[in-house]
């Protein structure tokens, strides 16, 4: 296959915040800028039973946070699902300069992260019995809150990690309600080092089978405050360093882990949206950005994806870790002139 490099050379209309003023910025710029323009809320979830419901603990409200950006005349509306551990706050920096590029933004934090409703007491542990239930939340989003605010104009969908399984899924399960969608590194393809994924996947299952589905997973561990810059999947120290210290001061951001439930689900959702029978199914033209020195997903998953879809193309970014939205400016700016060129119609 393929793969297109990140054009570096060409005029870049965002210029990004750089590694010397990125912290003093996001304090005294980005993040009160975003405060006055937000819409913040909480969408109920679908109903659990009894059964399920049990033993749920929930954030202080129930149900799924979520924040908007919403501007009159916008070009369309991006809706972000994210990776991961991940949470809307992470995405700030990125929402700012989608909105400053005339996108609203709709972001909503997944069930067990961040701000939303926790099915775990250990709010380090992510769990979910259903990778559907990541889908349905979205389409619901989607649904309920986003389109109504949407100004009758086209929705885009940006997507990272954990949260391009989701996307994908999203856009073979509901294929007409996206124009575009960006997927950043993808989650289609779990890379497990020298473990098979089937290895994995009994493992996962023999815990699920003996009611220890909500445990940790072995290989992973509780969140980490000193976690380094050559640990992280950033290839920004500045990124790193800010979120970072906000995770170490709040509680609701330091998920970090994998329980073996989200293991068993990770692993079958990321081969069935690959699979040619589903991938087929998916309409909307799809930009997916694979990142050279990536260490959590596999590439080859990707690239199957890609091939089996209709409409879809690969950008390489070279240097680039896992979290390629994390990356120091002279990365960033051109990584986001594709993202726009590609929403207009312009690639």
């Amino acid at each position: 296959m393929n793969k297109e490099v990140l054009t570096k050379t060409r005029p870049c209309r965002t210029v990004c915040l750089t590694e010397e003023e990125f912290s003093q910025k996001m304090r005294e710029e980005v993040e009160p800028f975003l405060k006055n323009v937000c819409r913040d809320g909480r969408m109920k979830t679908e109903r659990l039973s009894s059964q399920e419901a049990q033993g749920m603990q929930e954030a202080p409200h129930d149900g799924l946070y979520y924040e908007l950006y919403l501007q009159q005349g916008a070009k369309g509306t991006i809706v972000i699902s994210y990776g991961f551990t991940e949470s809307c706050l992470k995405y700030h920096e990125l929402i700012w300069y989608f909105y400053r590029e005339g996108y609203q933004v709709a972001v909503m934090d997944h069930r067990g992260h961040g701000k939303s409703m926790r099915e775990v007491e250990d709010v380090t542990i992510v769990y979910i019995d259903l990778f559907t239930r990541y889908v349905k939340d979205l389409h619901r989003f989607v649904q309920t809150v986003v389109k109504p605010v949407a100004q009758e104009r086209p929705l885009y969908l940006y997507a990272h990690s954990m949260g391009g399984c989701i996307g994908a899924f999203y856009l073979e399960q509901y294929p007409n309600d996206f124009a575009k969608a960006v997927l950043n590194a993808p989650m289609m393809g779990l890379n497990l080092g020298a473990c098979p994924p089937w290895a994995a996947r009994i493992l996962c299952d023999y815990k699920v089978a003996k009611g220890e589905g909500k445990e940790r997973l072995f290989t992973q561990a509780p969140f980490d405050p000193e976690e380094s810059f050559e640990e992280a999947s950033a290839t920004s120290c500045a990124r790193h360093a800010y979120y970072q210290q906000i995770r170490r001061e709040n509680a609701e951001y330091q998920t970090s882990s994998a329980s073996y439930y989200w293991g068993k689900e990770a692993i079958n959702a990321g081969n069935f949206v690959i699979s040619t029978a589903q991938a087929r199914k998916v309409k909307a033209p799809v930009l997916l950005f694979e990142a050279e020195l990536d260490t959590l997903v596999r590439a080859s998953a990707q690239e199957k994806f890609i091939s089996r879809i209709a409409d879809g193309r690969i950008v390489l970014v070279e240097g680039a870790k896992h979290e390629i939205y994390r990356s120091p400016a002279e990365v960033l700016s051109p990584y986001l002139e594709e993202i726009f060129r590609f929403y207009e119609g312009k690639e």
